[in-house]
């Protein structure tokens, strides 16, 4: 139950944060603000007229937001399988840790019975052997 709880938590975590940053790259960068001096004028070479006209380049913002999104869904796809897989080992890892522990807990508590035991056998055979009388246990208190 944790396992899926925690894994869900993860990947919704990823969501959001790439949300977040899809949401704030979608405005175009403003260019920078022209800057309060004019500048010096020149006089301007004349440009020789054999060369032509620069053609400008088709614009392709809408193939680039395409692959930014395309780019953007497989980060958030390759996040989420590692947010699981990294889920998966850690519940693997919290499985092995309680299986130790419960071990550990079992030993100990073997030996605290066998304790128990051997200081019951101890006092018994005090008492049954006379070693321990009423006044010794005046003088104890």
């Amino acid at each position: 139950m944790q396992k899926s709880t925690r894994t869900h938590l993860a990947a919704i975590a990823v969501v959001s944060v790439f949300s977040l940053l899809a949401a704030c790259s979608k405005g175009e960068d403003k260019p920078a603000a022209p800057s309060s001096t004019p500048a010096p004028e020149t006089a301007p070479a004349p440009a020789p007229e054999s060369a032509p006209a620069p053609v400008p380049a088709p614009s392709s913002s809408s193939s680039s937001m395409d692959q930014a999104k395309d780019a953007a869904g497989q980060a958030m796809q390759h996040a989420s399988d590692a947010a699981k897989s990294a889920g998966d080992a850690i519940s693997e890892k919290a499985g092995e840790m309680k299986a130790g522990a419960a071990g550990a807990a079992t030993a100990a508590g073997d030996k605290v019975k066998q304790g128990a035991v051997s200081a019951d056998k101890a006092i018994q055979d005090k008492l049954s052997s006379g070693a321990f009388t009423p006044a010794d246990n005046d003088k104890a208190k």
